[in-house]
């Protein structure tokens, strides 16, 4: 029933593990996923199984990244000596061992491996926002975020940015973005352009609000604003929800984003693109100068823009 066998990667001197690639007829081992012992077989496709023989040289980690089928995806399931370094970590030492490929295994998985908890704590603050909103009305949760963002968190951020320019200010936005799990398949992709009198970074969607909002095709969840979620929005328009009502609650903190910094310094360090549609992107955008941000900028938060020269940006 073997059809062909053959060495599936070459083994530098020294490493940790032999693959072999084995090919098997299809219909007498449909179904099979592994032996036991340390020889296992993985599928690589219809009528195709990987087996690999797990040898450890010299104290060299072994990497099994392999499927879990009730997740649906692969998951590290090394030994438990080597399971608790960091997978940057072991993508380094595959590279320097030479171990091209599961040095690109591992920076790969290293996409999917933070998406869990991260969707977790956006999902959960929405939740939060939302109960807050409920229990104790609207305004106490604009006060909420006023309070949080306004004590530490966005004056960290407007301190220092108003020591670099605009275009540093882009390079550690995409930065922190790309972390942030952009993109369709959730994986930092965003666009950034320069649009002339600002620079643009597009999000479709953003990995928080935007995934939240259309729903999440990675994972195959709804819109948390259906069941079994009904996260919240605003029931009417504020000057901190953009002058616009049905605003998710979770998406108002960009909307704080913009109203701290104008209250400290006259002018926004961004504005964002917000669009009702779900379906479309959301950007933000870095102007180049603060006379040429717009005004309607300042009047969707009721705010009224300083005159020029005035202000901090």
């Amino acid at each position: 029933m073997v059809t062909n066998l053959g060495v599936m990667l070459r083994r530098p001197a020294g490493a940790g593990e032999v693959y072999w690639c084995v090919e098997f007829d299809a219909k007498a081992f449909q179904g099979l996923a592994k032996t036991s012992g340390k020889a296992h077989l993985g599928c690589r496709g219809t009528g195709q199984f990987r087996a690999w023989e797990e040898v450890k040289h010299g104290g060299l980690p072994m990497l099994r990244l392999s499927d879990l089928a009730e997740v649906g995806r692969k998951v590290r399931q090394d030994d438990w000596d080597d399971l608790g370094q960091a997978s940057q970590e072991a993508a380094g030492d595959a590279i320097d061992d030479g171990r091209e490929e599961e040095a690109k295994a591992l920076a790969q998985y290293t996409i999917p491996e933070g998406k869990a908890l991260h969707d977790l704590f956006c999902d959960w603050l929405w939740d939060l926002f939302t109960q807050i909103a409920e229990r104790h009305g609207e305004e106490e949760l604009h006060q909420m975020l006023r309070k949080t963002q306004g004590g530490w968190m966005m004056k960290r951020t407007w301190r220092g940015f108003l020591n670099l320019s605009v275009e540093e200010r882009v390079y550690l936005t995409a930065e922190i973005m790309r972390a942030h799990r952009c993109g369709p398949n959730q994986d930092g992709g965003l666009s950034v352009s320069d649009e002339g009198d600002h620079y643009a970074i597009v999000m479709d969607p953003c990995g928080s609000g935007g995934r939240m909002r259309r729903g999440d095709p990675v994972d195959g969840t709804p819109s948390r604003q259906g069941e079994p979620y009904n996260f919240g929005a605003t029931k009417q328009a504020y000057d901190w929800s953009w002058g616009q009502s049905d605003v998710p609650y979770y998406c108002v903190h960009c909307v704080m984003n913009e109203v701290l910094p104008m209250e400290w310094g006259g002018h926004p360090l961004w504005v964002t693109g917000y669009d009702p549609d779900p379906q479309k992107p959301c950007s933000w955008n870095f102007y180049k100068q603060a006379e040429d941000i717009p005004e309607e900028y300042y009047r969707r938060v009721g705010r009224q823009k300083p005159s020029a020269g005035e202000g901090k940006y």
